[in-house]
């Protein structure tokens, strides 16, 4: 049995320890959650509109440029369902263009007049003084690698309109100017030569996720995140306080703690299910084997925390009742699942915004 039980706690430590190192050493990689930097435009009206003045309503958005003869139009086609769906909202959609030298103010109000595009709810954006360096540079900075002008060489130079290449994603933003999420809402299909389509379906899930967060309350809803992780580091605490309480035979700080630790772990539920009621599915922002990696720990995370939501009841129901034994062997099994799910609900917060 001791044998056992040591292996169970040895496999819980070497696994604690694994995933703590993969989220240290993903921090300042996501771009989830992350406030824009500071900068000013030009809106196709003449006004000079900054990044501050996105606080306060929720965002969609996407970079284009008029003179693009690859993904441009099905973006603006994507943005023109956007505005048709998110109509009865204040959801605010803007196009930020990646061509500033061309893409001046009245071309700008040409383009938008062609999209019938709504002065006040459809922002197109161009930089006050036209300088491509700082664009991608800030566009690096607050979306990732979503833009960049095409390498030119001796022997390759992109004809216009195919010489600046840009993501097909749209991005979510929330009241405080952060990067909720994104989707891919233009892609490529076909054989032999593929052309360029509307991804309907990211733009419908979009949509929903908009509605629902400029439906949500704004102070609440604004906190939950840090708030989640904050319950999640007490209960760990709580839960190790416990265990060591109980190993020292101090039954009733044992008692004190867990019920307090489960106390914060139905807050934390709570807390939890209505963020997400409101705000809907956070999505990862990384690509590739890091997200494979997210999707299993978000995974094991969700299953073994529904696991949970039985083993807890039940451990304290047995306490209760005196049945000490049955109560022995099952918080045996239930405490390093515990602390495995609170650990990983730290990582995934981790993953998803940083240390903020």
């Amino acid at each position: 049995m001791r044998l056992r039980e040591g292996l169970w706690w040895s496999a819980l430590i070497a696994g604690i320890v694994a995933i703590a190192g993969y989220a240290l050493s993903q921090l300042g990689t996501r771009n989830g959650g992350v406030r824009l930097p500071t900068s000013t435009f030009l809106e196709r009206s003449g006004r000079v509109v900054s990044t501050r003045d996105f606080d306060g309503r929720v965002h969609i958005i996407g970079f284009f440029f008029s003179c693009c003869q690859a993904s441009c139009p099905k973006i603006c086609q994507a943005m023109q369902e956007l505005q048709r769906q998110l109509r009865d909202t204040e959801v605010q959609l803007v196009l930020i263009s990646v061509d500033p030298e061309t893409d001046r103010p009245a071309r700008l109000r040409e383009v938008a007049a062609s999209l019938r595009a709504d002065p006040e709810r459809w922002w197109f954006l161009t930089q006050v003084e036209p300088n491509s360096d700082q664009l991608f540079a800030w566009i690096e900075e607050g979306f990732g690698p979503a833009a960049r002008p095409k390498q030119l060489s001796w022997y390759y130079a992109p004809q216009r309109g195919w010489d600046i290449a840009h993501s097909n994603r749209l991005f979510l933003l929330d009241r405080q100017g952060q990067i909720r999420d994104s989707e891919l809402v233009v892609r490529l299909e076909g054989d032999g030569t593929p052309v360029f389509v509307v991804n309907e379906e990211a733009v419908n899930r979009l949509a929903e996720k908009a509605r629902r967060l400029a439906g949500s309350p704004w102070f609440p809803v604004r906190w939950l995140p840090t708030l989640n992780v904050a319950l999640n580091a007490i209960s760990l605490v709580l839960l190790v306080c416990g265990f060591t309480a109980i190993r020292f035979r101090r039954v009733t700080w044992h008692r004190r703690c867990m019920l307090a630790a489960a106390a914060v772990s139905a807050l934390f539920l709570a807390s939890y299910v209505y963020y997400h009621w409101h705000v809907g599915h956070t999505r990862y922002p990384g690509e590739g084997w890091d997200r494979t990696v997210y999707l299993a720990i978000l995974a094991s995370h969700v299953i073994l925390a529904a696991v949970l939501v039985l083993l807890v009841p039940s451990v304290l129901l047995l306490a209760l009742r005196q049945r000490w034994a049955t109560h022995r062997r099952l918080a045996r099994c239930t405490l390093p699942i515990w602390l495995y799910v609170c650990l990983t609900g730290i990582v995934v917060y981790v993953l998803l915004y940083g240390l903020r």
